[in-house]
């Protein structure tokens, strides 16, 4: 098969499936619709009328919606923020979407998740309605404007992240890696990231900001980078 053959193969399988996810996706919003439609009826005065005249009770027709309400939720269909529901404050509403979704997630890692991983998380629980990385960005960067309790971090090599600041703060960072190393010796990146349970880029960055305050130091060998307790800054500080 020649180049010419290879590409036009390429081309006609990626217009099919283009044409496969774009008749998903609107099946998925179809779905969505319906569910809204059916919630909606499920709480008219009509229906409870109806219920009531059956001999059911409001508590069971409580009951019955908010039964009906969870099945939606672990079918994973819901009513993510778009830009067609949100209009001009399309970014303003998805960052208080995100802080709602990502708090316990950050709360459960420690106070600080890369953006990175954030981003997948939240798209793959919107399933079909998926945001762009620029307005996921956009979004994050509103968290302090808007008084959320997230924030976004770009540290100086360049890594952003989800933080709470209230869990996160340098001093509580600097803390936990003095603690560790008093307790277990020298550490390395590696190992950090595995006593924190974080990524290995994460894992750097918190080391950096020990290095640069001056409470740890490094040494560096054929076998890596590993870091040590500032013995000279401790020494003065008593």
């Amino acid at each position: 098969m020649n180049g010419s053959v290879k590409f036009r193969v390429r081309d006609e399988t990626l217009q099919s499936a283009f044409l496969d996810l774009d008749a998903l996706t609107t099946m998925a919003n179809e779905m969505v619709g319906m569910a809204e439609h059916i919630a909606t009826q499920l709480n008219s005065q009509a229906a409870s009328k109806l219920r009531r005249q059956g001999g059911e009770t409001d508590d069971d027709n409580a009951e019955r919606a908010d039964a009906f309400r969870q099945y939606l939720l672990d079918l994973g269909i819901d009513s993510p923020v778009t830009r067609d529901t949100a209009g001009a404050v399309f970014h303003e509403e998805l960052a208080r979407e995100l802080c709602d979704y990502l708090e316990n997630y950050v709360s459960q890692s420690g106070g600080t998740v890369a953006l990175v991983d954030a981003y997948c998380l939240y798209n793959r629980a919107r399933e079909f309605s998926l945001v762009y990385p620029a307005d996921f960005v956009q979004a994050c960067d509103k968290f302090e404007q808007l008084g959320l309790s997230l924030r976004l971090r770009k540290y100086p090599s360049g890594l952003l992240a989800i933080e709470d600041p209230s869990s996160a703060s340098d001093a509580l960072i600097i803390s936990r890696i003095n603690s560790y190393i008093q307790n277990f010796g020298p550490v390395t990146a590696n190992e950090l990231s595995a006593l924190e349970d974080c990524p290995l880029t994460l894992a750097e960055e918190r080391l950096w900001i020990c290095e640069r305050a001056g409470r740890i130091c490094r040494d560096e060998s054929v076998e890596g980078v590993r870091f040590y307790l500032n013995r000279l800054v401790q020494s003065s500080a008593t």
